[in-house]
């Protein structure tokens, strides 16, 4: 992935330095649940485990003052030790690699999410929608195929559907992290000066970085959001039908809270401005999305 291992010493990392550059973030502090009491308990165990390794990588790789050498350092670090499975002093990557021998595609899983996080800490820049697709193809639809492959195989089910199941997954995984984008768009360049809005979305509404400074509205970003939030929503139907595939009650039930949450979450971004305001959900947003999915 990263080049030749015999120059991985190159990439050696204090270990007790990364505990001091993370966010403290959790799993309840997302749009969305991670493993909620829909998902049996023996089983939300493996997946948080995999959010608090994504949530370790992220926080590196979003760091505000961490020279973008040094993510990528430990980064690829990260990557090193998953591949070769060795322990560490750091909790997030000893408990995913715990995993490996009972789901052997947690390390697949947990090195593609690497690749994404190493395309943060790089600067990757987003041309077009499919740059930011293929993005999320690493830093988002990991997490889905992940949840779907450990419940089929913790319930021991043949695995019917599958392809309509993951592509239903990635595009509700892709529209969650679009989603994120758009909500986090000002704060992600002011805070890391990183743009997940296409370049091509931004010269059509003849708008550049600037806009991002701006604290009034602006009726071509306006325009520009109602365009992206379009095209989210089509890749929402797609996944509807998909999703009510999936047969373990339990996980059918979280994806459809999940896809409905990504559906409300649309609607709040269509009627208000990033640009001015923090556009996330009331807890009356999320019990009524709770209900519905349930229900469906």
């Amino acid at each position: 992935m990263f080049g030749k291992e015999e120059n991985i010493n190159n990439f050696e990392i204090e270990e007790k330095d990364v505990v001091k550059l993370l966010s403290g973030k959790t799993f309840t502090d997302e749009n969305f649940p991670v493993a909620s009491f829909v998902i049996k308990k023996d089983i939300q165990e493996y997946i948080r485990a995999f959010y608090f390794f994504a949530r370790t990588a992220d926080d590196i790789a979003d760091h505000s003052t961490l020279p973008s050498k040094e993510k990528v350092k430990i980064l690829t670090y990260f990557d090193y030790i998953l591949k070769v499975e060795k322990k560490t002093s750091i909790t997030a990557l000893n408990n995913i690699i715990n995993f490996f021998p009972e789901i052997s595609f947690a390390k697949k899983y947990s090195r593609n999410l690497l690749k994404a996080f190493l395309m943060d800490a790089k600067g990757k820049k987003y041309r077009n929608w499919d740059d930011l697709v293929f993005y999320c193809k690493y830093s988002a639809n990991p997490v889905g195929r992940f949840v779907i492959d450990l419940i089929y195989q913790k319930k021991k089910l043949q695995q019917k559907n599958f392809e309509e199941i993951y592509v239903a997954s990635d595009c509700l995984c892709t529209s969650l992290q679009i989603i994120n984008h758009l909500q986090d768009c000002k704060k992600d360049f002011l805070q890391l000066e990183r743009v997940y809005i296409p370049e091509f979305f931004l010269k059509k509404h003849s708008l550049n970085k600037e806009i991002f400074y701006i604290k009034k509205s602006h009726v071509n970003f306006f325009n520009l959001v109602h365009e992206i939030v379009e095209k989210v929503e089509i890749m929402l139907v797609k996944s509807s039908k998909g999703l009510k595939m999936i047969k373990p009650w339990g996980l059918r039930k979280e994806t459809l809270i999940i896809l409905n949450i990504a559906k409300r979450l649309c609607y709040l971004l269509r009627i208000n401005d990033v640009l001015r305001k923090n556009v996330k959900l009331s807890r009356i947003d999320l019990i009524f999305c709770f209900i519905k999915g349930i229900m469906n």
